[in-house]
């Protein structure tokens, strides 16, 4: 009779225990979030495991340690304050090193075992099991039950609880690489709408000026930088050109580039200098400027009856004047980027465009393209390309676009890619 008992009572404690394993897998099939569901699962396994308490420690795999995350039982506030244990260290930390499961049945009796939290917080622990949580080989973390009611933990406990994490642990595992496609969706989306806002703001064709030709090109980085190019006719009939780059990257550069954008359009409109019309666009900027933004930006007036070009520069690549014969690159930037310093002030150098000669205005991001080695295009490659240039603005263009594809070839790379070819044909 009492045989018979034992397997009545056997039979209703595994059918208790695969109903709750049930459970625990309809609750990680319906639930990504790690912190509801992490709670649920401990609540759920102590009350299976008839223990006073339940734990879990998620592996940080910068710092090597076991980070305190979830808990069952009164004692969860004071293993919060624990929060962190170093891999090695104590019966979790033996565990998390050697991936064994462990049952103590006296874990006074174990040398690893640190009564540390007993003294601070007058529990006392008498046994527990200790398993890993383990993921495609690598481990996740490790969870442990405490104290079992009535007695010590038994075989049949060991293995339940070895089921149990290794259900925990593909749930983690699932809910971390759902929170990595749901962050590189909203990259994604960042990256879209940022370009959107970019292309929204830089002009289509540019204004034609006879006896002149211009060509554009921008090509964008994975994280969108702030890189603009313009081109408009002033009220006395210069074209104005330029090129920039707007500190930051993603949205919020996109943004601070389309107001910079809209500023510097109204300036224009109020003529005057290249270099006047940079010292009015940086006081503007200094007392809009928010969070250290900044803009380097490069300014050219053509005069198209004389081709003469007025060039200011704030703190950007010098410009480069490509000549019949050679290449001649002018003066450094004569001023700091817009929007740091508000009494800056920014000088004026000029160069006379004959027919057959072109202008190259680019960012950064060429120079500082990387190919499969990581070594950076540089100036001295981009210039020694220039010397092989065809002699119109937009062959030299498809020329230089060519090259740098060919070089930059299999690599991502980190900022946009602008340039800006005003050539003089007659």
């Amino acid at each position: 009779m009492n045989s018979e008992s034992e397997k009545i009572e056997h039979l209703r404690r595994d059918n208790d225990r695969l109903r709750t394993a049930l459970k625990i897998n309809q609750l990680i099939a319906g639930e990504l979030k790690l912190g509801p569901l992490l709670k649920q699962i401990m609540e759920i396994t102590q009350s299976l495991m008839q223990a006073e308490s339940c734990s879990l420690f998620l592996y940080d795999e910068q710092s090597g340690e076991l980070v305190f995350h979830a808990c069952s039982g009164e004692k969860e506030d004071q293993l919060r304050e624990i929060c962190r244990l170093p891999r090695g260290s104590g019966i979790a930390g033996w565990v998390a090193e050697n991936l064994q499961t462990q049952r103590l049945a006296d874990v006074y009796t174990d040398p690893r075992f640190n009564a540390e939290f007993d003294r601070e917080t007058g529990f006392t622990t008498r046994n527990m099991i200790c398993s890993p949580l383990i993921a495609h080989g690598k481990l996740i973390g490790v969870s442990q039950v405490i104290n079992r009611t009535g007695g010590d933990f038994s075989d049949d406990d060991e293995q339940l609880m070895e089921s149990l994490v290794q259900m925990v642990a593909v749930a983690i595992d699932n809910a971390r690489t759902h929170e990595r496609v749901v962050q590189q969706q909203l990259l994604q989306h960042d990256l879209e709408l940022a370009k959107s806002i970019q292309e929204s703001f830089l002009p289509g064709e540019p204004p034609e000026v006879d006896g002149y030709q211009v060509a554009f090109h921008m090509s964008t980085a994975f994280e969108v930088g702030g890189d603009f190019y313009d081109a408009a006719q002033l009220p006395d009939g210069r074209m104005a050109y330029l090129i920039g780059d707007i500190s930051g990257k993603g949205v919020s550069a996109a943004m601070i580039m389309s107001t910079v954008l809209s500023d510097i359009r109204m300036e224009l409109t109020h003529g005057g200098t290249a270099a006047e019309i940079l010292n009015r666009l940086n006081i503007t900027l200094c007392n809009k400027a928010k969070n250290g933004m900044f803009v380097s930006l490069i300014l050219m007036l053509l005069d198209p009856e004389t081709g003469v070009i007025e060039i200011a520069n704030a703190g950007h690549l010098p410009p480069v004047h490509i000549l019949s014969q050679r290449i001649w690159q002018h003066n450094e930037a004569s001023g700091p980027p817009a929007g740091i310093i508000l009494d800056a002030s920014y000088d004026v150098d000029r160069l006379t465009l004959e027919p057959g000669e072109m202008v190259l205005l680019y960012t950064d991001g060429i120079t500082e393209a990387r190919n499969e080695h990581h070594i950076m295009l540089g100036e001295g490659r981009l210039l020694a390309w220039l010397n092989e240039c065809p002699d119109t603005a937009e062959s030299c263009m498809s020329f230089l676009i060519e090259r740098i594809r060919a070089y930059t070839e299999g690599a991502a790379q980190s900022d946009d890619i602008t340039l800006l070819i005003l050539g003089r044909s007659r």
